[in-house]
């Protein structure tokens, strides 16, 4: 498992077709876990409230907005 440090996003919103979006306020880790050949590995992501969040696969977008003076990405 892969851990990224997030804190530099004011938010990140998956989006899923034909409609809906899931958004995170304040993400501040990423936790990538890794394939097992079977399917493709998913992702955890930690907001500043301690809550985690596991998006449900079928997602078609990621958009996320940096925080002021902040990166536009860091992974």
């Amino acid at each position: 498992m892969s851990e990224i440090d997030i804190s530099t996003e004011e938010y990140r919103t998956y989006t899923y077709a034909p409609f809906g979006t899931y958004t995170i306020r304040n993400p501040v880790k990423l936790f990538v876990m890794p394939s097992d050949g079977t399917e493709d590995g998913s992702h955890r992501v930690i907001d500043a409230d301690g809550v985690t969040h596991r998006p449900a696969k079928g997602w078609v977008g990621l958009s996320w907005k940096a925080k002021p003076d902040a990166p536009a990405f860091v992974a």
